[in-house]
């Protein structure tokens, strides 16, 4: 069984070795995350979410992918969107690499935009077969992504697929970095 990994998305022009939650990066590289909070025009309610459990606000987290990059993109591929041209790169971090910081596992599962509010129901703690029963990309992700096509709107790669939240900065320079084709 091969070994098992969470991804983080790096885009170009990434510097540095560790990786901060944007309510971080907001205080120590505020022009990193004037360009990184970017990614939530359309959906800034999101910054204010308490995370139960976690005494923590959406952005006090690092967010992970459990699907492996490959995985979106043909997905996506599959939805009629053609992202290979897509400037960033992923780190690929090992499982039994994370260290102790606070972690729960967002399944995703629920619409909750509505209600602009996370029960704890929506979370779970991390447990590596948990991650690994996880790690495919789930059919509401795939429909979503083909509602995106449909409607011409550029899809959030994750907006239905289950996430890890870790809550601090987490070093990545031990951690592989790879271009999603390979």
């Amino acid at each position: 069984m091969s070994e098992l990994c969470i991804y983080h998305g790096k885009r170009s022009g990434f510097v540095g070795d560790r990786l901060y939650p944007l309510n971080t990066l907001k205080k120590i590289l505020p022009e990193v995350y004037e360009r990184e909070v970017r990614k939530y025009r359309g959906r800034e309610w999101l910054l204010d979410v308490s995370i139960p459990g976690m005494d923590a606000l959406w952005n006090d987290v690092l967010h992970f992918s459990l699907v492996h990059p490959y995985v979106i993109f043909r997905k996506l591929a599959d939805a009629g969107f053609d992202f290979r041209n897509l400037g960033f790169t992923w780190i690929e971090i090992p499982m039994k690499a994370l260290p102790a910081l606070p972690s729960l596992l967002y399944l995703n599962t629920r619409i909750w935009q509505e209600s602009r509010t996370l029960l704890p129901s929506d979370l779970e703690p991390v447990r590596p077969e948990r991650v690994r029963e996880l790690s495919g990309m789930p059919e509401a992700n795939m429909l979503y992504y083909r509602e995106c096509k449909a409607k011409g709107e550029h899809p959030v790669f994750w907006k239905r697929a289950p996430h890890l939240f870790l809550k601090g900065a987490l070093e990545i320079s031990s951690f592989r970095t790879f271009d999603w084709r390979e």
